[in-house]
């Protein structure tokens, strides 16, 4: 009886766990803009140890500034595939420093860890502009909306 029960509790809460999204922009990914707060000028992500992104989304003014601050967890911020207007990638496994990034051109930025896979966020500039299609790109998981 004992068997019974628990296998089926045990499948569902694998399939349940493995079908819930963590991603952030599931919901929305050609306009998450309809649920941030209005854009800031200057704002901070903290790479955590808890292999997150903190916050995992910003809104930011074009030409606003990012600090990305690494804690005693080495990290590293790719903007794959190099998209128009991205800031330099941080490279490197960084800990215990903070990197700043401007973005001049609006747009949505989502970027990776490389050392954490599955490790990520997304800046959206001036309320997205025109350069969101709803596509992604890139292989390997590290994929930019365009």
């Amino acid at each position: 009886m004992f068997r019974r029960i628990i296998a089926p509790l045990t499948m569902a809460s694998i399939v349940a766990g493995c079908s819930a999204s963590t991603n952030p922009y599931a919901s929305s990914t050609t306009d998450p803009g309809n649920t941030l707060p209005p854009p800031v000028s200057a704002a901070q992500v903290n790479a955590t140890p808890s292999i997150a992104f903190t916050p995992p989304t910003i809104a930011l003014n074009v030409g606003g500034t990012v600090t990305f601050a690494f804690g005693s967890v080495a990290h590293n911020v790719f903007f794959d595939n190099d998209p128009t207007g991205a800031p330099a990638t941080i490279d490197g496994a960084n800990a215990n420093t903070s990197v700043q990034r401007t973005f001049p051109v609006a747009g949505f930025y989502k970027y990776y860890c490389h050392i954490h896979p599955g490790m990520s966020g997304m800046i959206v500039v001036g309320g997205g502009g025109n350069t969101a299609d709803g596509e992604s790109t890139g292989s390997g998981g590290y994929n930019r909306l365009r």
